[in-house]
């Protein structure tokens, strides 16, 4: 389960990807104010994106859950020119009644605050979510079941034609080729 800590609220001027003018907490914040000013850019590791829920906490207490439905990738140009790789969680806010906001929410945080405010532990509730494949299986601490990465995989090459027209149409959505008439399928 992620786990971030988060600070006071604060006003942020600058442009931002997520359109918001605050991140943090504040006392009074609706649930949807809260999720809005809190469901990134955040830096989570690769391994980590596999996670089904996150909870905020401000001042040792949880104050809001999330069931993540998507984890996404940003790549931010910083003024130095180099790529800072930040992430947004897209879920569903949790409410009473569901078991991760039940044991968790308006109680005290199982973790201490650290010096990185993207933590996470293991938790016996996030028992795991389905193969990203479609099968409805549930697989736990990954995306796929052993194999289904790779049945994903080549139905979607079988989608574009051969590994080779595959490879020149991903070529050219990249920006890494030009289109020719016979890179483009179909």
């Amino acid at each position: 389960m992620i786990h971030i800590t988060l600070s006071a609220e604060r006003r942020d001027p600058q442009i931002e990807p997520l359109g918001r003018d605050c991140v943090g907490y504040r006392e009074g914040m609706t649930q949807a104010e809260f999720y809005h000013a809190n469901h990134g850019t955040w830096v989570i590791g690769r391994n980590r994106r596999h996670e089904r829920y996150i909870l905020f906490t401000f001042r040792g207490e949880v104050k809001q859950a999330v069931e993540i439905h998507q984890i996404e990738r940003l790549v931010i140009r910083t003024p130095d020119d180099t790529r800072d790789d930040r992430c947004v969680i897209h879920g569903k806010i949790l409410e009473a009644g569901h078991t991760v906001f039940d044991t968790y929410v308006y109680k005290p945080s199982s973790l201490r605050a650290g010096r990185n405010p993207v933590r996470c532990f293991d938790s016996p509730l996030d028992t795991g979510a389905p193969c990203r494949c479609g099968c409805g299986e549930v697989v736990v601490g990954k995306d796929f079941k052993a194999g289904h990465d790779q049945t994903t995989l080549h139905g979607r090459v079988r989608q574009i034609g051969t590994v080779a027209d595959f490879h020149d149409w991903f070529d050219v959505v990249r920006g890494h080729k030009t289109p020719t008439a016979s890179t483009i399928p179909g």
